[in-house]
């Protein structure tokens, strides 16, 4: 595996991870994930420079501390502004990965214009089946708080459908090979085809973690 310049690693480490203590429900223990997946797929392409690759990861949702909604854009914005980036990347080098964070959803519909953009939504996938479940509940309940119990989970099943089965935008959208990944959304497309089969499903995954 290509090793990450320990100068860029400690600016990291020190100075970018620990704000993402600062937002609710997206922590460093996610981006750590991320970042570890990035670096485990570079060596499925070794055209690519790890430490823009490293960065990359380590930005990619920085922006929420600004808007959720948009945290793509405000992340692209982060790293276009960074002192110490412009110090040890070329200007070229610095807009391809503000680009890169900028096209890393894979709900946006459109190809990323680099391969690190590639990298990092490839990178920036759940390979946890209980956790899209737990994530996908969790979330239609947050924001549909008047929905019935039967209507949230049939919201959850038709989400996980559009993103993760057979014909899900996630799954199109996985640029590197990803046997995990590709196990996951195989086990999310025979849960979701029915909502008996899904809400049973999903009823005993919440009673396990005591909802």
């Amino acid at each position: 595996m290509k090793r990450v310049s320990p100068e860029i690693r400690k600016y990291i480490e020190t100075k970018i991870l620990p704000r993402y203590n600062e937002i609710g429900g997206h922590t460093d223990e996610h981006i750590q994930y991320v970042i570890n997946r990035s670096l485990r797929f570079i060596d499925q392409a070794p055209e690519l420079n790890v430490n823009m690759a490293y960065v990359v990861a380590a930005f990619h949702d920085l922006g929420r501390l600004v808007d959720q909604e948009t945290h793509n854009i405000e992340s692209g914005k982060m790293i276009r502004a960074d002192k110490f980036l412009a110090e040890h990347f070329s200007p070229e080098e610095v807009e391809t990965m503000a680009q890169a964070v900028e096209d890393h959803r894979s709900s946006l519909g459109r190809k990323p214009r680099s391969r690190y953009g590639e990298l990092v939504s490839s990178a920036d996938r759940d390979t946890s089946y209980e956790m899209m479940l737990s994530r996908v509940y969790d979330y239609t309940r947050h924001v549909n708080p008047k929905m019935t119990e039967d209507e949230v989970i049939e919201e959850a099943r038709f989400h996980l459908r559009d993103k993760y089965s057979t014909d899900g935008y996630a799954l199109k959208t996985m640029y590197f090979n990803d046997p995990e990944f590709a196990s996951t959304t195989e086990a999310v497309e025979r849960a979701t085809r029915d909502f008996e089969t899904f809400a049973k499903i999903i009823r005993e995954h919440n009673a396990k973690r005591g909802i």
